[in-house]
């Protein structure tokens, strides 16, 4: 019998936001440390629990406490002041506050003073007309804990790092899940609750949709708009002639329910036979999700895809497969990758794994057949499909679904896996360090070291929510990255970069004295 999800609020956090988080509340030598963040409320299915993605950190200078110490922590009545109006106004505009602070190694829960400071500003901000606030609470060396302050009444909540649950629930394992133990309950919860949204059900979305399926993954949308050819008999599994001409992702719903039953649960699959570039409804479907695969052979759709994840909040992941040729046409590499993506941090975009001018050239495909013509026939939109395989499409998708398990199991995110099986090379990037500014996923150039103060007015902020008052403090918000990190001009490219405008910017607050024990 298939499990109902937990209806406890979540709160979501990027991987790599978090990471920050660690790093700038636990200082060396640790004191307890504060910080402010606005998130945003996720749109939610009808069994999906209420969520909230943090998006903005900001951790607020060495003037705005009164005390701080390994034992505790006191804001000024200036700091404390500020971060209230900063509240209200991000409520103005639909999102939440956050109120973060760490505590020292072995005090996991909240404290009694905690409790007291945060009762009193629930109460004043209900009677300012805010209903709530998250709180997380960080110990060093521990897990954060979280809870939504709503109506002025606690309400206990969930944390989940990017894929992974802090606290995965336990429950019985099927015995035909039981090889994969290894990942531990964080996976088997994950691949019951997550909803995954496929763009692209070819040859590597319909091996990728099986890996998954047989993980234990079950909630899906499926979006392709093509039919099933002769030449998709060689690459995709369990399609026989007898397929011919049938929609993929009718084929796919049909794997996925073969591989269900054999696992002993239904799975819940949506197909849309359609284009995501012209299908509303498939946009809206997929915007629903947890995570968006795009995993299309053209950067339109991988494009829309990337759009659709960050104006939806959901984590993205894409996938390819290339057998490059050389001009005499013997084979020059035989290539995989997977990357993905994150708010304020990297994109396809930005780190040149998707080009927009690529992208604008497909576009022509819907402006009318003359000018579609006239780009086919210029070379801009080949008659004849590039070369594929079974055997390296599978090696992408293993390399995605790896990747997924690992996130779900709270093992870690690499921002970039590449292969090339010709000359025996393998890449891992474990952060992508851009050197630039990205107006798609509000990324900044890095250019301060770790911990500087920077000016709050370079800040980029969620573009839904307006200019925020200026503040006094010192605003720290920094990129913290670990060994395996790489500069974006590190990383072989197929195509060049394009030099994106910066974001505009964002802030935070807190009402009474704020103060932690």
């Amino acid at each position: 019998m298939d499990k109902q999800p937990n209806q406890q609020p979540v709160l979501r956090i990027p991987w790599g936001l978090a990471e920050r988080m660690q790093t700038l509340l636990h200082p060396a030598p640790f004191h307890e440390r504060f910080a402010f963040a606005a998130a945003r409320p996720l749109q939610s299915g009808p069994e999906q629990a209420q969520a909230t993605l943090l998006e903005q950190l900001i951790v607020i200078g060495g003037n705005d406490y009164e005390r701080a110490s390994p034992g505790g922590l006191a804001l000024t009545d200036d700091a404390s002041a500020r971060m209230n109006q900063w509240a209200l106004q991000l409520a103005k505009h639909g999102w939440i506050a956050v109120h973060l602070h760490s505590h020292p190694p072995g005090v996991s829960h909240f404290s009694h003073t905690d409790d007291a400071a945060e009762s009193q500003l629930a109460a004043w901000l209900l009677q300012q007309g805010v209903a709530g606030y998250w709180s997380l609470v960080w110990p060093a060396g521990g897990k954060p804990r979280a809870r939504l302050w709503l109506q002025g009444v606690e309400v206990p909540g969930r944390v989940v790092l990017g894929l992974a649950p802090v606290e995965p629930e336990a429950s019985a394992q099927s015995p035909a899940l039981d090889r994969q133990r290894a990942f531990g309950p964080a996976l088997q919860q994950v691949a019951e609750q997550l909803s995954i949204g496929v763009v692209g059900v070819g040859g590597l979305g319909m091996l990728a949709l099986e890996q998954l399926a047989r993980a234990g993954f079950r909630r899906f949308v499926l979006v392709d708009p093509d039919t099933i050819e002769i030449t998709n008999l060689n690459r995709l599994p369990s399609v026989t002639r007898r397929d011919i001409g049938r929609p993929k992702v009718r084929v796919g719903k049909r794997l996925i329910r073969q591989i269900g039953a054999a696992l002993g649960h239904t799975p819940q699959i949506v197909a849309f036979p359609r284009d995501i570039y012209q299908s509303v409804a498939a946009q809206r479907a997929l915007q629903r999700c947890d995570l968006i695969l795009a995993l299309t052979d053209n950067d339109l759709s991988r494009t829309m895809a990337l759009r659709l994840a960050f104006d939806a909040g959901r984590e993205y992941l894409q996938a390819g497969a290339d057998i490059t040729l050389a001009d005499d046409g013997s084979i020059a590499g035989l290539r995989a990758e997977v990357t993905g993506a994150e708010t304020g941090r990297y994109c396809p975009i930005c780190s040149g794994r998707l080009s927009p001018a690529q992208a604008a050239i497909e576009a022509r495909a819907y402006a009318g057949e003359e000018i579609a013509a006239h780009a086919r026939q210029a070379g801009y939109l080949p008659d004849v499909a590039a070369p594929a395989v079974m055997g390296l499409n599978a090696v992408a998708a293993g390399m995605l679904v790896t990747e997924i398990q690992r996130r779900a199991a709270g093992l870690g995110v690499r921002d970039l896996l590449q292969v090339d099986l010709h000359p025996g090379e393998f890449r891992a990037i474990n952060r992508i360090l851009t050197n630039q500014g990205c107006d798609v996923c509000g990324t900044e150039p890095v250019a301060a070291p770790a911990n500087a103060p920077c000016d709050p007015e370079s800040l980029a902020m969620p573009p839904q929510v307006q200019q925020m008052p200026q503040s006094t403090s010192d605003i720290t918000s920094h990129q913290i990255f670990s060994e395996g990190d790489h500069e974006t001009d590190e990383i072989p490219r197929t195509r060049p970069t394009p030099t994106r405008p910066k974001r505009p910017a964002a802030r935070h607050t807190q009402a009474g004295r704020w103060r932690s024990a």
